[in-house]
């Protein structure tokens, strides 16, 4: 295993605990707002908390809302609200590991169908069996290197 495959699975430990938060869904009023209300606080109140008018609170909370809110402005609520700011970015279909596998397998059909291509107008056509083993191969070689032509 190289330094970008340990980097990855370093990394997809860390993310794995959030994989079961993945499908949960922002309250529409967005969380400061939505827990701000459930703990019966006023604006103003958490307002004074960080330093600002009732005003900026129904900003905050409005750019939260339509997402446009900066994480430091999320981290300094959540701190105003004696709470923690948990931020992380998740695979939308298992591990890390498991989407670069993926990737590799789109990119290895797509480089061997390209061949074939160009092979079947010399006459030169490749076998299944053999198209299979290409694939299989180029697709671990692919994440073994953790090539960047994944991401083109």
């Amino acid at each position: 295993m190289n330094a970008k495959n340990l980097e990855i699975n370093s990394l997809s430990k860390k993310i794995a605990p959030f994989a079961a938060l993945a499908p949960l869904r922002m309250p529409s009023s967005g969380w400061v707002g939505a827990i701000r209300s459930a703990l019966n606080m006023t604006m103003e109140q958490l307002g004074r908390k960080l330093g600002v008018s009732r005003q900026a609170i129904s900003q905050l909370e409005a750019r939260e809302a339509a997402g446009s809110i900066s994480v430091q402005n999320l981290r300094e609520a959540a701190e105003a609200l004696d709470m923690h700011l948990v931020y992380a970015i998740l695979p939308k279909d298992g591990t890390l590991e498991e989407y670069v596998e993926k990737r590799a397998q789109v990119l290895a059909n797509e480089m061997v169908k390209n061949a074939n291509q160009q092979m079947s107008l010399e006459n030169q056509m490749v076998n299944d069996e053999r198209t299979a083993y290409v694939v299989k191969e180029m697709t671990s070689e692919l994440v073994r290197k953790v090539d960047r032509r994944l991401w083109d």
